[in-house]
């Protein structure tokens, strides 16, 4: 499940360029080109900086006029989106060794 400390970024197997007002996302491993709209090219821009989940809303409820459980709900049903196409991967794991509990001092 996404959520607001969440932090994606781009898969390193994907190419990412803006031409006019659009984003176009080369897959290369799979062959697959995706065109991505002004807004969704915004939302990849705005991951690159390792922008979490709720940065991303604050920033992009700043750029467009849109009622805030709208926008949550429409950008992070993009970012599952763009999760399940394998274009963006969490850039924020929790390595294994953080869930050992640490032994006396």
């Amino acid at each position: 499940m996404i959520e607001a400390a969440t932090s994606f970024r781009r898969r390193a197997d994907t190419r990412y360029r803006k031409v006019g007002g659009e984003g176009i996302v080369v897959k290369q491993a799979a062959g697959e080109v995706l065109v991505l709209s002004e807004v969704g090219a915004r939302i990849l821009d705005l991951l690159e900086p390792g922008l979490g989940v709720g940065g991303l809303l604050r920033a992009l409820a700043g750029e467009y006029d849109i009622d805030p459980a709208t926008l949550e709900a429409d950008v992070l049903a993009y970012l599952q989106e763009l999760f399940d196409a394998q274009v963006i991967e969490i850039a924020t794991a929790r390595p294994a060794s953080a869930d050992i509990p640490a032994g006396p001092a």
